[in-house]
């Protein structure tokens, strides 16, 4: 008698192995995620909710995106597409199937886009800050209206054109004797450096050669001259040039 229990048994926990083998997988969280998303709209207010986050994602990135210089045709194509696609969703939604069950993917799709939208844009975004903000090299940019030599009393215009405004200018001059051969008088030379923004203000920094002088442009200056007046020793003879030149934030 032991040792029929004991088949019984057995064959017990057997049809329970096989019946354990059958059972269905568990949805993976996708499909979770998605169900959760068909429950919730049930409620006509999340619908609206979920649509006016679409629609405001997508205008705000697109926005966003021709501030930044975004060819308007293909932020206009691109925002006209996802919001298409979102709209071709809304009859799907509204259907049932053979069981009188919703569909399943169509609302995720509405959730699916501005997650879409926001994770490609905040990072674009974030690396065009990082780079909007770093300094602009124009040292090569500026040009000098001299003739070298140049003597005491000389004024210079140095020139700036850059495509990347930004509200700061920081510079710094070189001075060299035009003949080498000739007395070192570059150490007593001074300049005296004006910048004159709109409305007739103007900005004056003197100092000598080496010393950075640093302007306020205000915003969207493409434009930029410097008059830059020598001082120097009677009798010397020198080159202008530029050390170094960049915009700034």
């Amino acid at each position: 008698m032991t040792d029929d229990v004991t088949n019984a048994t057995r064959g017990a926990s057997t049809r329970v192995d096989d019946s354990a083998d059958t059972d269905p997988q568990p949805p993976g969280r996708l499909r979770r995620a998605a169900e959760r998303v068909r429950a919730a709209l049930t409620d006509t207010r999340v619908l609206v909710l979920l649509l006016l986050a679409d629609l405001v994602t997508v205008l705000g990135a697109g926005a966003i995106w021709l501030a930044l210089g975004g060819e308007p045709t293909v932020v206009g194509v691109t925002a006209g597409a996802l919001l298409a696609f979102g709209a071709a969703m809304l009859p799907l939604i509204g259907r049932r199937d053979a069981d009188g069950a919703p569909p399943l993917w169509p609302p995720f799709v509405l959730v699916v886009i501005p997650l879409a939208v926001l994770s490609v844009g905040l990072p674009a975004w974030g690396t065009w800050a990082f780079l909007d903000s770093r300094p602009v090299d124009v040292t090569h940019s500026v040009e000098l209206d001299a003739s070298p030599p140049l003597v005491d009393g000389d004024t210079v215009v140095a020139a700036v054109r850059t495509d990347t405004p930004k509200p700061q200018l920081g510079i710094v001059f070189d001075v060299a004797p035009h003949d080498p051969a000739a007395p070192v008088c570059v150490p007593g030379s001074e300049l005296t450096v004006t910048y004159t923004a709109g409305a007739g203000k103007s900005q004056v920094q003197t100092g000598t050669a080496g010393t950075e002088f640093t302007f306020a442009l205000g915003r969207g200056m493409t434009d930029i001259k410097l008059s830059v007046l020598l001082h120097a020793e009677q009798g010397c003879e020198l080159n202008l040039s530029v050390a170094s030149a960049q915009l700034d934030d």
